[in-house]
């Protein structure tokens, strides 16, 4: 396929947004690009693994309490496994790209880390190798996978298909934790990735500091957390001079309690901090 060339318009800042697509089928995740294009995203992120899962929403319960007053208990949604054969990976991926207008970010994440990708580690690689093959901008490459396996989609990537290095790690105990592991994985790839999950407002404070303490390096970087306080380094990537931020279309109420950002919310917060 003929790589595609992408104008981004500048700005005050060069921190760039992404959008992290929802939807469970190509069709949900290319009418969310529109959305994301249209709300000013500089890219977003395929999550390849939500097409091997149907999401059911479940109804909330709704119940009256001693009061009178009625409260209305939200239900997690079912998360119901598809065969991985149902995935025709290559008709995919061209459907996302005839229907995606700005660069993506491929990512394909396994169980284990968090991702509903639930077929073999082997698979996993094949569907990694059909998105560099087919010149996407960017694919999100775990700093923990297999070395063998890192090293083969490193190489497949050469000099065109730029690499997220990505870590989901419990949330780190000092700022120091967070520098280092930063440092000693640069060469992993085009930018270091940290997701910290399960922070609050104490660990939060670990990774602000330590995003802070690496402002100044020339190591591209995108810190965050999953939990109270994981949205402060969104908020302040510009100043942090984070290069990507990654946000979402939901509008949630306890989007900031799970330390995510709407991308209009994210846009007018720094408006008002004169960040663009």
């Amino acid at each position: 396929m003929i790589k595609q060339e992408f104008w981004v318009a500048p700005s005050m800042t060069d921190t760039q947004i992404c959008v992290t697509l929802r939807g469970h089928t190509v069709a949900d995740m290319v009418r969310d690009a529109s959305r994301a294009t249209a709300a000013g995203a500089d890219l977003v992120e395929v999550r390849f693994d939500n097409l091997y899962v149907n999401r059911i929403e479940v109804e909330p319960i709704i119940s009256t309490d001693e009061k009178g007053e009625e409260k209305v208990e939200k239900q997690p949604p079912i998360i119901e496994n598809r065969p991985i054969e149902d995935i025709d990976t290559n008709s995919a991926i061209d459907a996302l790209k005839d229907g995606i207008q700005i660069p993506v970010i491929f990512t394909c994440r396994a169980k284990d880390q968090g991702g509903f990708f639930h077929g073999s580690e082997a698979q996993r690689i094949t569907v990694l190798e059909s998105a560099i093959d087919s010149a996407v901008s960017w694919v999100d490459l775990e700093i923990n996978m297999a070395s063998k396996h890192r090293k083969k989609l490193v190489k497949a990537c050469g000099e065109d298909v730029k690499i997220i290095a990505s870590s989901h790690d419990p949330a780190p105990s000092s700022m120091d934790e967070v520098v280092d592991f930063v440092n000693s994985n640069s060469d992993s790839g085009t930018l270091v990735k940290c997701c910290y999950r399960n922070v609050d407002h104490s660990t939060s404070l670990h990774v602000f500091e330590a995003a802070h303490a690496l402002s100044e390096s020339e190591v591209s970087i995108a810190l965050m957390g999953v939990g109270q306080g994981g949205d402060w380094t969104r908020l302040h990537a510009p100043l942090l001079n984070q290069s990507l931020v990654y946000t979402t279309l939901e509008r949630d109420y306890s989007l900031f309690q799970r330390g995510m950002v709407n991308i209009n919310d994210l846009r007018t917060a720094w408006r008002l901090l004169e960040y663009e």
